[in-house]
């Protein structure tokens, strides 16, 4: 466990990185906070979301880290949680693992007096946090660039398909916790001092949900351009199969009757019956041909 303490004229900030059971009881006791509630905050898959109770004000947010593989595409697997406790006079925050974005926050805004108050340090706090969406939704529109040049200028991976929905299942999952996320931001209430801050937090959320919209509905145009390309090749394989049924139906016919062995078969005798049945098949295949280069088969 990693601990930060940091002492400013009007509030305390206590950082824990994985504290054990017996440390989250010291600082319960010693904030006039609820265990469960400390303890809670430590669940890996909790959501975003906000709570008030006993003048305490309660947050939990997500970063994404982006590092999910294609059989870990959950919550956990796409990010991590900071859990926030705070009042005008306390701020507490908990995760499990070191988040770099806090160690400069702590280094060059909350010791060097730029945030005077609690509030001021999670509006930072989650500025850092949604601008952690950022990276990974512009690598979603490379790898969606690389993916279009493949299905329309290039031949289409067999994988395409299975490309395009994990990228949709990952943006779809970052996309929920932004959703979530925006009842945190509204739960705020800045002073004057921290509105210009707080708006600012309020434009970078807006423009990650806007992102994700983008990029979804790109990746549902895509798709559906995808599965309409694979129809059309699929028309076009039946196609050419009903073009060589077309001429060998007719012919197969004839050589079925000429198959068949009856004694009493008048051609069979004739001198010139095979020749004439295989100029009839020429004939008929000509026939066919015409016929379909008038309906513009061929």
């Amino acid at each position: 466990m990693a601990v930060k303490i940091i002492q400013q004229p009007n509030y305390k900030w206590i950082d824990l990185t994985n504290p054990s059971e017996e440390e989250l009881h010291n600082i319960a006791e010693k904030s006039n906070l609820n265990y469960y509630n400390l303890a809670d905050s430590l669940e890996p898959n909790h959501l975003p979301k906000f709570e008030a109770e006993d003048g305490i004000n309660f947050l939990i947010v997500r970063i994404i880290h982006g590092k999910s593989t294609k059989k870990n595409i959950t919550v956990e697997g796409l990010s991590n949680k900071v859990a926030i406790f705070y009042n005008e006079h306390t701020i507490i925050t908990i995760h499990r693992i070191d988040m770099a974005f806090i160690d400069d926050i702590i280094e060059k805004f909350a010791k060097a007096g730029k945030l005077p108050t609690s509030t001021s340090i999670v509006i930072k706090i989650l500025w850092n946090v949604l601008n952690t969406y950022n990276a990974p939704i512009i690598q979603v529109f490379n790898q969606l660039d690389d993916l279009e040049d493949n299905l329309f200028l290039k031949d289409t991976p067999k994988n395409m398909l299975q490309k395009i929905y994990l990228l949709k299942r990952r943006v779809n999952l970052s996309r929920r916790i932004l959703v979530l996320s925006e009842d945190v931001i509204n739960s705020i209430k800045p002073t004057k001092a921290e509105s210009p801050a707080f708006h600012d937090l309020k434009d970078l959320y807006i423009k990650a949900a806007t992102s994700h919209d983008q990029i979804l509905d790109n990746l549902t145009n895509l798709l559906n351009i995808y599965i309409s390309l694979s129809s059309q090749k699929t028309n076009e394989i039946m196609k050419t199969l009903t073009i060589f049924s077309i001429f060998f139906l007719p012919l197969t016919f004839l050589a079925g009757i000429y198959g068949m062995n009856f004694v009493f078969m008048p051609e069979l005798k004739e001198k010139w019956s095979y020749p004439l049945i295989l100029l009839l098949m020429v004939a008929i295949t000509v026939v066919i041909y015409y016929w379909l280069k008038r309906k513009k088969w061929l």
